[in-house]
């Protein structure tokens, strides 16, 4: 260790060093977290003689994991270790294969993945009785792990409605398990939660077995992984946790704030040790992200200093509009001649980066989306296009293959082998098929019916793309199959998305009417252009592009961060919760403290939502951050942005003129009358029901709205 302790700061030493009792490690962004893990397990090894069978660490990726034993082993000097380096879950499969029996359960369990969670779930739901509302698999799935994580059942919450629903697939999901005798991911956390809790020896046994507890990224664990490190240490309190309140990014996916803020609550008598010393960033870069994430409550509180002198200042572009922050991008980008391999743009929502790839690819310069696929490679894109495609070409059979099912029309696949089959034989098109198939009485009447609806949809919205607007045709044509109604349905883990992705294709539709004035043909001929992107390694020097959440354990040499907006971070569905609006306060800071030495933050004075051009406000994140920490580019705009601040020309809802009673109309949703107002000003809320008989709830200043009828007074 003497040739170790030397290159440490004093923090990471005192923190390696510590001797007994429980410790929080606060360690803000790059303070060297994962090092200080593996030399206070080689510490305790090499200097304090503990057997590497009694040490445990815990973290949350099987990558992180991976890693901690290769560093590990290195700084051992061993082939292998022999202490218990692995994953929540794989420490619970662990310990349920030996002791699952005492809690009545057979031993021989097996775990399903997701795929064999959604496809029992999808089975149940089609099952429901009639008079249970319908909800989506993947919804009833994230409401059963968020209540298991939480160590909770939702027996004492009222069941009525959609609820009621969601009670009765509870119960029918985990009867299904009991009958396989299986156990999913989340069981693998609950239920050794729960062994521990009710079988003290077993608990006492492996408390006295792992006499130095480790959990890494502790901020992120959820109620369930708490239980299960508090009960590990009931006979010693040898609990070291590493982790960085101000990097909780991940409520929606259970994990709890409180276990690190109320850890010395929790485990009394802990040390607490703050790494603040930043080895990644400049010191600008650091006072904006420090700036920013100080006007948060719940916080335990640290500000981090970079030990690097040079400092390069952030800069901050106040963009016309949402093309022109795009073109700024791509633009400073070539202009500045910076390495495209150590660029990275961040931006809250997927569909954020549909502009700024084709900016990138205006100028020539490689690009690749991280963790995720490009807007392009979208599903919900591929399917408009195929339908549009269909209008323009009535011979496309890969479009009609892509979409004679989407939505789900009842056409499985013996009929759609009969209709290529028919087609083969004919030698035609499939949509010329499909269009005689109506009187083949010997496919089934549902598919029949669908076949007929699908034909009129595509006949129909050909002749109105002829004279139509293109974002005219396109919403038509979601609401004739309703498109909206199917991506919530749908399998995708976050239905939101796929509805962001939609409402951005339409403000790419609507764009196309202003500055092409092209027919459908013309816009289906360009972005046949544009989305012909060959496929790129991931080596290859190429811009990344990834949203916030996906950056979180990344870092850049150059860093953009667009969509500085009130509605995009803060995210519109959490400005009501000062609590979520912490979240996304700590989603920027995560953003900001991923760049190395060049931070730029952008935002747009307009931009298309749902198709319709609206003004937009300044994020009070940026307005947080000190004038004099920022640079602003030239824009044709010198002053600073205000809160409040809108476009010229724009003509946003005036809150004052919105009251019950007013008719109003919302670009997806369709016309509206108010049904209530809270709030004043720019905080206002509007209930709305809609004459689809939906009702929702929007913020005035950011929902694109219009008045069309003002209640008589």
């Amino acid at each position: 260790m003497t040739g170790i302790m030397p290159t440490l700061n004093a923090t990471q030493r005192d923190a390696v060093t510590h001797e007994r009792g429980p410790a929080l490690v606060l360690a803000g962004a790059g303070t060297g977290k994962t090092r200080v893990i593996i030399e206070r397990l080689a510490w305790l090894v090499d200097e304090r003689g503990v057997d590497p069978r009694n040490l445990l660490a815990m973290t949350f990726t099987n990558r992180a994991a991976d890693e901690m034993r290769t560093r590990l082993a290195e700084r051992l000097g061993m082939r292998r270790v022999g202490a218990w380096l692995g994953t929540f879950h794989a420490f619970g499969l662990y310990v349920l294969r030996r002791n699952i029996g005492a809690l009545g359960r057979p031993g021989e369990f097996t775990v399903i993945d997701d795929s064999d969670q959604l496809a029992l779930m999808k089975r149940l739901c089609k099952e429901l009785p009639p008079r249970h509302d319908r909800v989506s698999p993947r919804e009833a799935l994230r409401w059963i792990s968020l209540h298991k994580q939480d160590v909770s059942s939702p027996e004492s919450e009222p069941a009525t409605g959609e609820q009621k629903t969601l009670h009765l697939l509870w119960d029918l999901y985990h009867k299904a398990l009991r009958k396989s005798n299986a156990l999913d991911f989340d069981d693998l956390l609950v239920l050794t939660a729960r062994l521990f809790g009710e079988q003290k020896d077993i608990r006492d046994r492996y408390s006295q077995r792992y006499g130095h507890v480790h959990v890494d990224e502790y901020q992120d664990t959820n109620r369930a992984q708490y239980v299960i490190a508090r009960e590990l240490v009931h006979d010693h309190d040898n609990l070291f946790v590493v982790g960085d309140e101000d990097q909780s990014i991940y409520s929606w996916r259970g994990a709890n704030i409180k276990n690190i803020l109320d850890f010395q609550n929790d485990f009394g008598g802990a040390s607490i040790y703050r790494l603040e010393e930043n080895y990644r960033s400049t010191k600008t870069i650091l006072d904006v992200a420090n700036a920013v994430v100080r006007n948060n409550e719940e916080r335990l509180g640290k500000t981090l200093r970079s030990v690097r002198t040079d400092a390069t200042p952030v800069r901050v572009y106040e963009a016309m509009d949402a093309n022109d922050e795009a073109r700024f991008v791509a633009d400073d980008i070539a202009g500045e001649g910076l390495s495209t391999r150590g660029t990275a743009v961040l931006f809250r929502t997927n569909g954020q980066s549909r502009l700024i790839e084709e900016a990138l690819r205006r100028k020539g310069l490689a690009y690749i989306v991280i963790g995720g696929v490009s807007f392009f490679g979208r599903k919900e894109v591929k399917d408009i296009l195929a339908y549009l495609r269909l209008m323009v070409n009535h011979a496309d059979d890969q479009a009609v293959r892509r979409v004679l099912n989407v939505p789900p029309r009842g056409i499985g696949t013996q009929t759609m082998d009969i209709i290529e089959s028919y087609a083969a034989g004919r030698g035609c098109p499939l949509l010329e098929v499909l269009r005689d198939i109506e009187h083949d009485q010997t496919l089934a009447r549902r598919a029949r019916e669908g076949v007929a609806r699908f034909v009129e949809i595509i006949d129909e919205l050909a002749i109105r793309a002829r004279s139509a607007p293109l974002a005219d045709v396109v919403k038509a044509l979601l609401e004739a199959i309703e498109y909206h109604d199917y991506v919530k349905r749908s399998d995708e883990r976050d239905f939101r998305t796929g509805l962001d992705i939609v409402d951005e294709f339409l403000s790419a539709c609507a764009q196309f009417d202003e500055t092409r004035r092209g027919d459908l043909g013309v816009f289906l001929q360009e972005l046949a252009l544009v989305s012909q992107v060959d496929e790129l390694d991931p080596d290859t020097p190429a811009v990344k592009l990834l949203t916030c959440h996906s950056a979180k354990g990344l870092e850049f040499d150059n860093v953009y961060l667009i969509g500085l907006e009130e509605g995009f971070l803060p995210h519109a569905s959490a400005v009501e919760s000062e609590r979520e609006v912490e979240e996304e306060r700590r989603l920027c800071y995560v953003a900001m403290t991923r760049a190395r030495e060049r931070l730029t933050l952008t935002w747009a004075r307009a931009r298309l939502v749902y198709g319709l051009k609206n003004a937009r406000e300044v994020s009070r994140f940026l307005l947080e951050i000190p004038p004099e920490l920022l640079e602003r580019v030239a824009a044709g705009y010198n002053e600073p942005p205000r809160a409040g601040a809108k476009p010229a020309g724009a003509q946003p809802v005036d809150p004052d003129s919105i009251a019950m009673g007013t008719r109003v109309r919302h670009a997806q949703f369709g016309t509206g009358t108010v049904m209530y107002t809270k709030g004043t000003g720019n905080k206002m809320r509007a209930r709305i029901r809609f004459q689809t008989g939906r009702t929702r709830e929007f913020m005035v200043s950011v929902a694109p709205l219009e008045i069309l009828e003002r209640k008589k007074r």
